[in-house]
């Protein structure tokens, strides 16, 4: 995707994963683009603005980090060329963290406005582990997936037994 190759040119950020539906395979015809962007900071989000206007045609909101939330970092919600594109920013060393948390065993809810049910940490590890790595120059983000997709075997359901 175009699009992800460029975002991956602006400063801070280290990769584009797509999530959501499209990820998947379960979307429909008229269902948006989900693009994780995975930085570090800090993140230029002036360039962001410039490419999400070059996109769009038009001025559009783009969101510095923490500009949505603890939770769901902050983004934009773009339309190019008549389909909808989110941009939803993911601190790549947060990520990082969680991973870690998780597999201690730990996790939290965080309150995040728009979410009744608050944000469930391993939410963040989930969307790297079933996503679509777009753009990841540095390996990081494929490197992750890896790892996130394979669980140690004292976190798996156990087997029933097949007893006759």
């Amino acid at each position: 995707m175009e699009i992800a190759d460029r975002l991956t040119d602006v400063g801070g950020v280290v990769g584009v994963c797509l999530g959501g539906s499209r990820a998947r395979g379960t979307h429909r015809p008229d269902s948006d683009f989900d693009l994780g962007l995975y930085y570090r900071p800090p993140l230029d989000t002036a360039a962001l603005r410039l490419l999400a206007s070059e996109l769009t045609g038009e001025s559009t909101e783009v969101t510095e980090p923490g500009g949505w939330g603890p939770w769901v970092d902050g983004g934009a919600w773009l339309t190019v060329d008549g389909c909808r594109v989110d941009w939803i920013y993911r601190d790549v060393d947060r990520v990082h963290r969680i991973w870690e948390e998780c597999r201690a065993g730990r996790f939290e809810v965080g309150v995040q406005a728009g979410h009744p049910f608050g944000v469930y940490s391993p939410a963040y590890v989930g969307e790297v582990a079933v996503g679509r790595v777009l753009a990841d120059p540095g390996g990081e983000l494929r490197a992750l997936q890896q790892k996130t997709r394979c669980y140690r075997d004292s976190c798996r359901k156990p087997r029933r037994s097949r007893r006759g």
